[in-house]
C-alpha cells in the first residue's frame, strides 16, 4: 500500500504547511497508512494547485487549499489559475487562522466602535491602514468594512504581516489587519491593541478579543486550510478520509498543539467547506471587479 501524498503549495514552516503536519499523524493512524506531505512553493500556491487537479483521483493525492488560492486568485489572474470551485472535491477544513484587527497601543482608539466614529467624522481617507498588497486578503475585509459603515481608508501596502506590525507598534499607521501568528505575541505583550477578529467566534488562545460580528459588522477574514482530492475520486474513498481527518481534528492532542502554535483548528466537513468556498468565491471576486483588479 502506497502512502497518501499532500501537496502544499506553499514552503515549510508557513501555516498551511504546519496545519498539516499537525494533523497528519493522527490521521494516518486511523487511515492505518503513511501520509508524506510534500511542498511545492510557487505564485502563491496556485501552481501546485494546478498540477493537483489533475492527479488520479483515487484518493492517494490530496492539496492544501487556502482562502487566496481559491476565492481570489481565479479572479485576478484567470489565465493562470485553471481551477474553478466544481474542478476539486473538499475533505475537511483543518484551520482558520483570523486576521486581527489592531491599532497602536497608544492609540485614542480603544475599541472597533471608536475605529468607525473616528474614520466617520475625519476626512475620507485620512485613516491610514495597513496592507500586504491591493486585493490581498487583509486589504479585501477592509474595503468590505467601507462598504458596510460608509467611510473611506487609505490602505498603506507593506512586504509582509510582519511588516504591518512593526508599522503599528511604531505608531506609522492608524489601524491594520495581521494574521494571528505574525501579532499574537505582540498582543500578548501589550506592544499593540486587538480591537477586532475577523471571524465567526473568539479564540480560546485569546479570548479577551470580541469578533466584528459580535461588534455589529460580520465580516471575516483570514486564512484557511482545507483539504482536498480531485474531482472523480470515488465517494468510498472520500468519505474513508473525510471520516479519519474528521476524528483526527477532534483529537484533544492535536487541538492543544494547534492552539500552542496560534494555528487554531476549525472542523468543517465538506459540505460546510463547499458553501463557505461558494460564498467566500462570489464576495472575493464582486470586490476584485469592482476595484478593478480582475484579468
Amino acid at each position: 500500500m502506497r502512502p497518501i501524498e499532500v501537496v502544499v503549495g506553499y514552503g515549510a514552516g508557513g501555516g498551511s504547511d504546519l496545519s498539516i503536519r499537525m494533523v497528519e499523524a493522527a490521521a494516518a493512524k486511523r487511515l492505518g497508512q503513511k501520509i508524506v506531505v510534500t511542498n511545492k512553493p510557487g505564485a502563491g500556491g496556485v501552481i501546485a494547485f494546478n498540477q493537483f487537479i489533475r492527479a488520479q483521483p483515487d484518493g492517494y493525492t490530496m492539496a492544501i487549499g487556502t482562502t487566496a488560492m481559491l476565492t481570489v486568485q481565479p479572479h485576478i489572474d484567470s489565465q493562470a489559475v485553471l481551477y474553478k470551485p466544481d474542478d476539486y472535491l473538499p475533505v475537511v477544513q483543518i484551520s482558520f487562522i483570523p486576521n486581527v484587527l489592531i491599532v497602536p497601543a497608544d492609540s485614542p482608539i480603544k475599541t472597533y466602535a471608536q475605529l468607525i466614529e473616528t474614520a466617520k467624522k475625519s476626512p475620507p481617507g485620512k485613516l491610514k491602514v495597513g496592507v500586504t498588497s491591493i486585493g490581498a486578503m487583509t486589504h479585501l475585509p477592509f474595503v468590505q468594512v467601507e462598504k458596510l459603515q460608509g467611510i473611506k481608508f487609505t490602505f498603506i501596502p507593506h512586504k509582509s504581516s510582519a511588516a504591518i506590525v512593526t508599522s503599528v507598534m511604531g505608531g506609522h499607521l492608524d489601524a491594520a489587519g495581521a494574521d494571528l501568528p505574525a501579532v499574537a505575541a505582540q498582543i500578548r505583550a501589550g506592544s499593540v491593541r486587538a480591537i477586532g477578529l475577523f471571524a465567526g467566534n473568539r479564540l480560546a488562545s485569546l479570548p479577551a478579543i470580541p469578533t466584528l460580528k459580535e461588534q455589529g459588522t460580520d465580516v471575516e477574514a483570514g486564512f484557511y486550510n482545507m483539504l482536498f482530492v480531485p474531482k472523480g475520486t470515488p465517494p468510498q474513498v472520500l468519505g474513508t478520509l473525510r471520516s479519519a481527518f474528521k476524528e483526527a481534528l477532534h483529537d484533544p492532542e492535536v487541538i492543544e498543539r494547534a492552539n500552542k502554535a496560534d494555528l487554531p483548528i476549525e472542523y468543517l466537513d465538506g459540505e460546510a467547506c463547499r458553501k463557505r468556498l461558494q460564498r467566500d468565491y462570489e464576495i472575493h471576486g464582486a470586490l476584485i471587479r469592482e476595484l478593478g483588479l480582475a484579468r
